[in-house]
């Protein structure tokens, strides 16, 4: 992940947002919260919130006064045995934290200091601007999202073929802070790691599991292309995660060859000469490259990114159920004709078709259009 703060910057801002309102209740039982110990009862939510930004492991310590246990303490442990203890200091009565072990976070939405998680991290957010955050699956891959911040509903955002993430800022800005933009690295895309395949089903379980994750459905799904797809099957699979849908470009019947990025460079010496080698393409991939050992290109192996465009062809009526959805058409597209867009809203009620002067990435061909149309679209919810 490539940030712009450091470590003692995240510190710093996580000192900042501690107070009365994010510390531990069964803590303000015993001491008062004061600016002269602010850690007190913070050590929860605060590794948690480390753990997002920096990944690591979860470490749990119980706490004992006077050979009695008093409660639990919380830190961090990063790879390399790095220990990041942020709250320890708020002990001064005496009190003694055994060595701890490492537990495991549960998935979804907490069970007890929701409400505080969120508070803390959304004043990191303010502090730190758009966060990355890591999500560990089941076989050991990482996912990596950008929370772009803010107390608003929750959307998810997925790019498309060679994008990532970060490509969803203008948008956030646009709908925030009324909408609170998570925007995923998809398997193989951006910061997250490669996967053994691309198809269908690993894509919609990455989005679940960001979703499940952060405990944040059922949100506005928003997919580009790829993503489009992603985002109306993962509504189909897992209702209970999604409340809306936007989708751009895309249809319910894909049938797309990109074997022309195989002529693309592999390499050049500086993002514009990448671009200049990648024609009508430039628009779309500039802000998505990525700085390798033997120079710059796309973050997404090529290879890679045809078996997912294989995975991705076929009839997807099935998944293209009720519900409120817009979609959202460039009138230059390629990928998307406006007979089969029609069809789309023909054979779906709740759907709500806008046609914007764009070619196949409409919010990078008409931006002030794109946002404007979701906005209203969210405004409607």
């Amino acid at each position: 992940m490539t940030v712009s703060w450091t470590l003692a910057d995240l510190e710093a801002a996580i000192r900042a947002g501690w107070s009365a309102e994010t510390s531990e209740p069964a803590d303000l039982g015993k001491v008062a919260w004061n600016a002269d110990n602010p850690a007190w009862g913070q050590c929860d939510i605060t590794a948690l919130v480390v753990q997002d930004l920096v990944g690591g492991d979860l470490v749990l310590g119980e706490v004992f006064l006077d050979g009695r246990q008093e409660g639990y303490h919380w830190w961090n442990l990063l790879p390399g045995g790095i220990r990041v203890d942020l709250t320890r200091e708020q002990f001064r009565r005496g009190e003694v934290v055994t060595p701890g072990r490492v537990v495991k976070r549960p998935p979804g939405r907490l069970r007890r200091r929701w409400d505080e998680y969120q508070l803390l991290r959304r004043r990191v957010v303010d502090k730190l601007g758009p966060l990355p955050g890591v999500v560990l699956r089941e076989d050991g891959r990482r996912l990596v999202y950008t929370d772009f911040g803010g107390p608003g509903a929750p959307l998810l955002a997925l790019h498309g073929h060679f994008q990532d993430g970060r490509s969803y800022g203008p948008l956030a800005r646009e709908v925030g802070p009324r909408w609170r933009v998570i925007a995923l690295d998809q398997r193989g895309h951006g910061d997250s790691d490669r996967a053994r395949a691309y198809g269908r089903e690993g894509y919609v379980e990455d989005a679940a599991a960001v979703l499940e994750h952060l405990g944040l459905g059922p949100a506005v799904v928003l997919g580009h292309s790829l993503g489009g797809v992603n985002a109306y099957q993962l509504a189909a699979r897992r209702p209970d995660l999604v409340r809306a849908l936007v989708v751009e470009d895309i249809g319910a019947v894909v049938d797309d060859d990109l074997s022309y990025v195989r002529q693309w460079p592999a390499r050049a010496a500086t993002p514009d000469r990448f671009l200049a080698g990648v024609g009508s393409a430039a628009e779309y991939l500039a802000g998505s490259l990525r700085e390798h050992p033997d120079g710059w290109g796309t973050a997404a192996d090529v290879e890679d990114v045809l078996e997912s465009q294989r995975g991705l062809n076929g009839d997807h009526w099935a998944d293209w159920l009720r519900m409120p959805t817009l979609l959202v058409r460039g009138d230059r597209s390629g990928v998307l004709s406006a007979e089969h867009a029609r069809e789309m809203v023909a054979r779906r009620a709740g759907v709500r078709l806008v046609e914007l002067p764009a070619g196949h990435a409409v919010r990078a061909g008409d931006p002030e259009g794109f946002g404007g149309a979701v906005g209203e679209f969210l405004g409607r919810l």
